[in-house]
């Protein structure tokens, strides 16, 4: 039993470590992770509905604007989205997997939304139909580890317009009890990124197009929320 805790710390690091290691984004496994997980995606991620809510509170959607939800997935933005934008704005969400964009689709007939559209299609190739006073990037790292995504977004927001990205990250590795939290983030969102790259400061590619990016953790460096205006 001693050494129990010293061989699970061990093997607790190795698994991290090789998560770190990572790679580019795989689209076609992501997609089918996601089409895996679609039905109990919701359920298994509801806890992160104070985070959404807070992103959306820091893009700050206004009346009558239009506004981009990039990896909408299910549409657990939507809600909160539209009530800042009212029946005059317009909500364009973006999806690459159609078992995700199929309940998307659902909530929106459920609800009877008029002023939300949805286009299947992953974020580097989307053919979007205006140019947006924001875009919201709710915990897509690999939309974030991806340049050409990102710049196909930024250029369907007017200047001027806004960006909130926001989502898991690692905690820094120099604090007291780091190891377990990253392995529990690990473990978290395994099924949900398809590479850990960049995962200690997932807005970096962001940066690089966009100045003044601010960063805000979250979580105790567990989360983050990245924003900025587009220039």
């Amino acid at each position: 039993m001693a050494n129990a805790r010293p061989r699970g710390l061990i093997a607790a690091a190795l698994t991290v470590r090789q998560a770190v290691r990572g790679g580019e984004p795989d689209r076609a496994r992501s997609q089918l992770r996601y089409g895996a997980m679609a039905h109990s995606y919701e359920l298994r991620t509801a806890s992160g509905d104070f985070g959404r809510r807070e992103l959306v509170e820091r893009l700050g959607p206004r009346p009558g604007e239009v506004i981009l939800d990039v990896g909408c997935g299910t549409g657990r933005n939507f809600e909160q989205i539209r009530e800042r934008i009212g029946p005059t704005g317009r909500l364009i969400g973006i999806e690459p997997s159609p078992e995700m964009l199929t309940l998307a689709e659902a909530l929106v007939r459920r609800r009877g939304w008029t002023n939300v559209e949805l286009i299947c299609a992953g974020a580097e190739e989307a053919e979007i139909p205006v140019v947006a006073d924001g875009a919201i990037l709710c915990a897509v790292h690999d939309v974030m580890r991806s340049t050409s995504a990102l710049t196909n977004v930024l250029e369907h927001v007017r200047s001027g317009g806004r960006i909130a990205a926001g989502g898991p990250k690692w905690v820094p590795w120099k604090r007291l009890g780091a190891l377990w939290l990253n392995r529990t983030t690990w473990h978290l969102n395994r099924d949900c990124v398809s590479t850990f790259a960049g995962f200690q400061c997932p807005w970096e590619r962001l940066a690089e197009l966009v100045p003044d990016v601010e960063v805000e953790e979250r979580y105790g460096g567990a989360g983050y929320i990245a924003h900025a205006a587009r220039p």
